[in-house]
């Protein structure tokens, strides 16, 4: 994973002409259901951004942008359900959580919890309206998101219910294609308001620990951007070839992204008592606020 977030912020730095670091603390809430478990929690989360909104290919209408996060939470602890086999139940269950809890004995487990990921956003577009003011512009994002839960230190009453690893893994890998609306409006002279709107399909693969193989899943994803941004320095530059307009600028916003994944059957799980399938829904959400610094070449 480490090696495509290297080569994705590489290629986004090398054609870039702007640049900006974007600073954030924000919320990533998890929700994931098996045939044996259920979570649903929030995790503070720090996130460090690239971003560029909306950047125009010389004077013409097409223009391009993109955003990649890279984000990280400590350790926290959280509580995860269980459900339990009665020892006199033999037969393996098939079946969703919430019919589980109707024959099984939920009891709720507490666990350290942490995420890490990776999340890319980029794309081109059209501008419809584009006048000195503002613009409001059509294109089509594309990407990917790579998030990784890790579970550790699990009650022993649940590690001796179930045949768990005291540490466990979830990985999400996901490609991401849809349309997207960028917009922005000068309200005063160097303050600048701008937002963004996506929402299309995904597809990838999710790995655990508890499940014999990696399986596919389909869904969807959304994610919005607004902000404000500050241009306190500007100026151009007439090379004769070519002119510049460099520009300084500062960034604050709010960002809310989130992936929802399909229910999927499994074949097969690790786990003795549910050894024969189930469903697994899972969803995510990330939202912060942020500050950020760039710089327009």
């Amino acid at each position: 994973m480490k090696y495509k977030i290297l080569l994705s912020l590489v290629t986004i730095v090398s054609f870039s002409q702007a640049l900006e670091l974007r600073i954030s603390k924000g919320t990533f809430n998890w929700q994931m259901g098996m045939p044996f478990m259920k979570a649903d929690f929030d995790l503070d989360t720090n996130i460090y951004s690239l971003s560029e909104q909306h950047n125009n290919f010389g004077d013409s209408n097409l223009y391009y942008f993109y955003n990649a996060d890279i984000y990280k939470s400590d350790t926290m602890d959280k509580i995860t359900t269980f459900v339990t086999k009665p020892l006199t139940q033999e037969v393996p269950f098939f079946g969703s959580f919430n019919d589980a809890v109707e024959k099984y004995t939920s009891i709720p487990v507490p666990a350290e919890y942490k995420i890490r990921g990776f999340d890319l956003n980029l794309g081109i577009g059209y501008d419809l309206i584009h006048t000195t003011q503002g613009v409001v512009g059509v294109g089509v994002n594309t990407g990917l998101s790579l998030p990784v839960m890790k579970m550790t230190n699990m009650k022993s009453s649940a590690k001796l219910t179930y045949s768990l690893l005291k540490n466990t893994e979830t990985t999400i890998k996901t490609y991401k294609l849809g349309p997207i609306i960028h917009a922005n409006y000068e309200i005063a002279p160097n303050f600048l308001i701008y937002g963004s709107l996506s929402t299309g399909f995904q597809t990838g693969t999710i790995e655990n620990d508890w499940v014999k193989s990696s399986f596919d899943v389909d869904g969807s994803y959304t994610t919005l951007d607004l902000g404000l941004r500050y241009t306190p320095y500007s100026s151009t530059k007439d090379l004769g070839w070519i002119r510049l307009d460099p520009k300084l600028f500062i960034t604050a916003g709010y960002s809310y992204k989130k992936w929802s994944m399909d229910d999927e059957k499994l074949n097969a799980f690790n786990i003795a008592e549910f050894s024969s399938g189930g469903l697994f829904t899972s969803s995510f959400d990330l939202s912060y606020l942020y500050i950020g610094l760039g710089y327009d070449f």
